[in-house]
Parts: C-alpha cells; structure tokens; sequence
C-alpha cells in the first residue's frame, strides 16, 4: 500500500488512505464490467473491461500526481532562495516559514501557513514537518523537512550553504528531468495508445448481433482472453521499459 499512499500524497489526495482508493477503484470496476456485460454479454470484453478500469484508474493517478509534482518543483527554486533570504537576514526556522507564506509563491502560500499555524499551536515540529511532508508528497519537500530537522537539533550550522545547494540541485535537476520527459512522454503514450485500439475495434463489433455469437462462443471467449494476456504484458512491458529512473522518496514512512 505505501506506493498507493505515496502517489495519493503526490496528486494533493493524502486526505484518502489507500484502502479507499482502493475501494473506489474495485467498485468502479465492478459496476462498469456489469453494466458492459448486460449490454454486450461477451465475457471476454467484460473481463478486458475490468482489468482496464483497474489500469486507467492508476494511470489517471500517476498522471496527476506527476503532473502536480513537476508543478511544484518549478516553484521550489524560488521557495528555497526566500528561505536563504529569510536565514540570511537572521530570521529563525518558524519565522522564515512564516516569510514564505507570506511572501512565497501563491499556490505553496496556504500550506507553509498551515505549517506555521500548527506549530504556533503546540503540535511540535516534527509532528507539523510529517504533515508538511505528506502535503506536499514530493523528494524536494523530504528534503528540505530533513534539513530543518537536523538545523533545528543542531543550531543552524551550515543551514545557508545548505539551502543554497539544495537550490542549485532542484534547478538542475528540472532542467534534466523536463528534457527527458518531453522526449519520453509521447513514445509510451503512443504504445499504451496502441494497446487500447484492438480493444476498442472489438467494443465497436460488439454492437452487432452476429459478432456477439462469434465472441460468445467458447473459440471466441479464448482469442479474447489471450489477446486479454498479450495486452496486459505489452501493457506491463512499455510501463517498464518505458520509465526513467527519477530519484525516489527515501525520506518518508
């Protein structure tokens, strides 16, 4: 479960636990495969009907969770220069967060002062960091809430330098990671474009009476079940020949 809970917290959805995600898919599934099978009575549609929504429903989650992630590391450049400023005027740790939910980019601004009001409160840093951590679901937020740790247990050493390298990494890292993905996005959605068309040419004769008995047929429900297996590994095979190797979350439960 912790991938699911870590691309939930990734897409801005932490407030759901993976059990209901989960949940939501499994009975999404259901009612469509149902709905499919009355309308066509053709198993092996039915059945591809069914692993499909699983697919497109974890896809639909990586999307979202990549697309708010490469969002908000285009900001984090800019967070960790006004957290350097804050520090280099002599602000402290709560005060320089406070700096930037004022200050900051407009769409981090809530939480950084939903970090702030939880720590005025007496909700303890580390426990406000781990909120903060999840909020954000991303390897520049684990780091920065790393450092803070060890600045705040340690005194501050080293903090600038810190945040000033911390800085030039994310910036070279967008800028690395934006050119791989533009040249790698089309290609595996083009291939996983081409799983999907055999399927819906079969949705497409499906609609004729004729083409139903064909596909009702014990031949027929075989050649749709192993072209079900023969997507499914195509599917599997472009997923991971087809992914670029990103630093992962190490930072986090």
């Amino acid at each position: 479960m912790k991938p699911i809970r870590m691309a939930l917290e990734a897409a801005g959805w932490s407030r759901y636990s993976p059990i209901q995600f989960v949940v939501f898919v499994i009975a999404a599934s259901t009612l469509l495969a149902s709905w499919i099978q009355l309308s066509f009575e053709v198993l092996g549609l039915t059945i591809f009907s069914l692993f499909s929504i699983v697919g497109l429903s974890m896809e639909a989650l990586r999307f979202r969770a990549k697309q708010r992630s490469d969002q908000l590391a285009r900001l984090w450049p800019e967070i960790l220069d006004s957290l350097h400023s804050a520090a280099s005027s002599g602000f402290g740790i709560v005060d320089s967060l406070e700096q930037v939910a004022r200050s900051g980019p407009s769409r981090i601004q809530p939480l950084f002062r939903e970090l702030v009001d939880r720590i005025d409160s007496g909700a303890g840093l580390d426990q406000s960091l781990d909120w903060f951590k999840s909020q954000f679901g991303q390897l520049q937020a684990d780091r920065l809430v790393e450092l803070l740790r060890i600045v705040h247990r340690s005194g501050g050493v080293g903090y600038l330098d810190s945040l000033r390298e911390q800085a030039l990494r994310t910036r070279s890292e967008i800028a690395l990671w934006g050119e791989l993905d533009s040249k790698q996005g089309w290609v595996t959605g083009t291939a996983k474009l081409a799983i999907a068309a055999p399927w819906i040419i079969v949705a497409t004769l499906a609609a004729r009476s004729e083409n139903v008995e064909i596909y009702s047929t014990t031949e027929g429900t075989g050649v749709l079940v192993a072209g079900l297996l023969v997507s499914l590994t195509a599917y599997r095979l472009v997923g991971l020949m087809g992914s670029l190797s990103k630093p992962s979350r190490v930072l986090t439960n």
